[in-house]
């Protein structure tokens, strides 16, 4: 019996594969790292072919492990990083050997010619893309036509991190409506690419793959990959998502109105709802949703993860990092005195802009090595309260957040959530699983398995509750209301400095 959802979850980090049982157990799983180089400033790139050696090694590590299980695999289901540009040509063959992942900003230039086309507001609200506009794809197409004209004059599909590996598995290359809602020209109201976009663009839709839903049968693995794999022969393969969108529904984030906060190197507040969440002023950035006709909306901040690994390489290296958060977040005290803007790498719209750097206020002799760490603790929850409010603005407050992610370890600091939020915070059983569980769930919904997405809930079994502290709720809005005069007194002091960073003189 076909049973069993194998599940890829492409990260930016590595790749894990993972076998589900319909009553949403992970039976096993296995992970293959590959690496980001960064050849130049804002140049964040990874060889296409060390993504297919991850799928390729952690297929084979997870059947190893599980060699019962492979007679039982029922489909393939992938989460893939967002936002890929994977140049093909005539013969579907990667023209350049690296290629640029999200985070690449190589394609500012192309992105401010574009607008001087077309207008930046209404692209924004068409396609509900908040990122900074140089990460998404046609920017980084444009990049390619202008930096290297002969190779790009073969590129006939601009594909995704996802779409790429699936192309390796069936030789059928397409996409799905979660992830080419990424790409910089997809209309979030009429479900397709827009043309006029396209046009100011300079590109052609036949750039890119056809848009399928995420649960529809792509094709089957290949024989020769199955044979190098460990695969049985004809495993059908579903279009899978984006991987925003599959920890959205690995997060149980099915229905309209669901919440989720995802905290790992950078944090999101999530918000599901029938229509995009869009803001000109604040920037959510919006993907379509892997289940049809909902989208996923958020509010981000970019350095939460990665700000604590700054601040205990800064005071406490090689400190194991839940000690050094522990110790922080179960102490009595709140203010300490000190606020700290974790902008350190850059903020996203409501903290500033790209521009934005961190900022630690209020610096005493007095303050320990451990102070500095809850203040950072505290910097971080306040960045995302401010994520959630702005969110909540624009729809409504939610009666509890679901938290995932390597972030979401530490009870304590899940108890200052709850407190800044004001609202219960809860962690259930799927944790750092959510986006493979998600592309599980469109394994199991496509083949029939499950009735519906919204059984992906049978997975979540409660494991705390943090119940907001009424008492701690002043002390934290008193924080927000520094943090934001620190964040646009910053904002100010930069229009004040020169290029080098020093104060522009006086004219």
């Amino acid at each position: 019996m076909r049973d069993l959802a194998l599940s890829l979850d492409l990260g930016t980090g590595g790749c894990k594969a993972s076998l589900w049982a319909p009553d949403g157990t992970q039976l096993a799983a296995a992970v293959v790292d590959y690496e980001t180089s960064h050849p130049q400033p804002g140049w964040n790139v990874q060889r296409v072919a060390d993504w297919w050696d991850a799928v390729r090694s952690s297929i084979r590590a997870l059947l190893a492990d599980r060699p019962d299980a492979a007679p039982r695999i029922a489909g393939i289901g992938i989460s893939g990083h967002s936002l890929g540009a994977v140049a093909l040509d005539g013969r579907q063959q990667p023209i350049f050997a690296d290629t640029p992942i999200w985070s690449d900003t190589r394609a500012t230039a192309q992105a401010d010619g574009f607008f001087d086309r077309f207008d930046e507001t209404t692209w924004y609200q068409r396609t509900g893309n908040g990122f900074a506009p140089a990460l998404y794809p046609i920017f980084k197409a444009a990049w390619y036509a202008e930096h290297e004209p002969e190779d790009w004059k073969r590129a006939r599909v601009l594909a995704g991190s996802k779409d790429y590996v699936n192309l390796r598995l069936t030789g059928q290359l397409c996409t799905d409506h979660s992830y080419a809602s990424g790409s910089g020209a997809y209309d979030l109201l009429t479900g397709d690419l827009d043309d006029e976009i396209l046009d100011a663009a300079r590109l052609d839709r036949s750039l890119f793959p056809p848009i399928h839903a995420s649960t529809d049968l792509i094709g089957e693995v290949l024989p020769d990959i199955a044979q190098d794999v460990g695969l049985p022969p004809g495993i059908p393969v579903f279009a899978g998502g984006v991987d925003n969108s599959c920890m959205a529904l690995g997060s149980r984030c099915a229905v309209d109105g669901t919440t989720y906060m995802s905290l790992g190197s950078s944090s999101w507040m999530n918000f599901i709802g029938k229509t995009p969440v869009l803001s000109v002023q604040t920037r959510p950035y919006v993907f379509a949703h892997v289940v049809p006709e909902l989208f996923v909306s958020a509010l981000s901040t970019f350095s939460s993860g990665t700000t604590m690994t700054w601040i205990r390489d800064l005071v406490a290296p090689g400190a194991h990092m839940s000690d050094l958060i522990a110790a922080a977040t179960s102490r009595d005290d709140i203010g300490l005195g000190l606020i700290f803007l974790p902008m350190l790498a850059g903020g996203t719209p409501v903290e500033g802009g790209s521009a934005a750097r961190g900022l630690i206020y209020g610096l005493e002799l007095a303050h320990t090595p451990n102070d500095l760490v809850r203040a950072a603790i505290n910097g971080v929850t306040l960045a995302l309260r401010r994520s959630f409010i702005g969110m909540a603005e624009l729809t409504s407050k939610p009666q509890e957040v679901l938290i995932s992610g390597g972030g979401s370890q530490d009870a304590g600091w899940n108890q200052i959530y709850a407190d800044a939020l004001g609202v219960d915070v809860v962690k259930t059983s799927v944790d750092q699983q959510a986006a493979a569980l998600g592309a599980a769930a469109i394994v199991f919904v496509g083949t029939g398995l499950w009735r519906d997405f919204s059984e992906v809930g049978i997975a979540h079994a409660e494991v705390q509750r943090y119940h907001p502290r009424s008492d701690r709720a002043e002390h934290y809005d008193h924080m927000a209301e520094w943090f934001d005069g620190l964040v646009e007194a910053a904002t100010d002091l930069r229009g004040q400095l020169g290029p080098s960073g020093v104060p522009t003189p006086a004219a």
